[in-house]
């Protein structure tokens, strides 16, 4: 019985009507070619299917938090870099950024090294609050409802 099949099978496939039967990610030279000789790259590419599980809320909810997880570890990493406390200002980011470039003389690679460290911090914020994974000061707060309600803020 399965001779007779795989004797079928490379009949179809010798008379070229199997790339019919073959999906539309697979290349159609790569339907004519016995799955043995065909390569690894192009057969896990037809495979791909999109998980219809990691749309669970429970699912979602655990791949949120290992995304906060992963973003924290990454952020406590560059601050001790940077040689800065986590919930440092800007500032703070800002100064200590130029004093260890300044302390880096004319090796450019470690002034690289630390303008990448603080982009990076940068954008871990940034991601953290759009997220929504950051807390908000009650200051930020009391600026975000003072906006909304239509005055403009003047600092002097």
């Amino acid at each position: 019985m399965k001779s007779q099949i795989l004797s079928l099978l490379v009949a179809l496939a010798a008379a070229g009507s199997i790339a019919a039967f073959a999906p539309a990610s697979v290349p159609r030279q790569a339907a004519h070619i016995a799955p043995s000789t065909a390569s690894c790259t192009a057969l896990r590419a037809a495979a791909v299917v999109p998980n219809p599980f990691k749309k669970l809320p429970w699912i979602a909810e655990k791949e949120r938090q290992r995304e906060a997880r992963r973003l924290k570890f990454e952020r406590a990493k560059l601050h001790r870099e940077l040689g800065i406390v986590e919930d440092a200002t800007y500032e703070e980011i800002v100064a200590a950024t130029d004093n260890l470039i300044a302390a880096a003389g004319s090796d450019v690679k470690q002034k690289i090294k630390i303008e990448v460290a603080k982009d990076k911090i940068l954008q871990i914020r940034l991601n953290e609050r759009l997220a929504g994974l950051s807390e908000t000061s009650e200051g930020a707060k009391a600026q975000s409802r003072f906006e909304k309600a239509g005055y403009v803020c003047v600092y002097s």
